[in-house]
């Protein structure tokens, strides 16, 4: 499928009310959300919500995050990881 630029951004993913923990010790993702566009269902992993949230903070689309509050959300994310 040649999906042009203009038909991604109307082509908006919407949350389908849909969480799963994740229970692989082979996974890097503790947690999944579920999401359906115009034309597919599928997932994101909290890391990459984690990782657009701060992309938004440094556009200044979200206010700045404390500093505390980054520090805590990596040594959770990675002690579940290691786990």
């Amino acid at each position: 499928m040649n999906i042009k630029p203009k038909e991604t951004f109307e082509n908006r993913a919407i949350y389908q009310n849909k969480v799963e923990e994740n229970h692989c010790p082979n996974c890097d993702e503790p947690l999944i959300f579920g999401l359906k566009d115009n034309y597919h269902e599928f997932s994101i992993g909290l890391s990459t919500v984690l990782q657009l949230l701060l992309v938004a903070e440094k556009q200044g689309y979200v206010p700045k995050l404390p500093s505390e509050w980054i520090v805590q959300v990596l040594n959770e994310f990675y002690m579940v990881k290691r786990e």
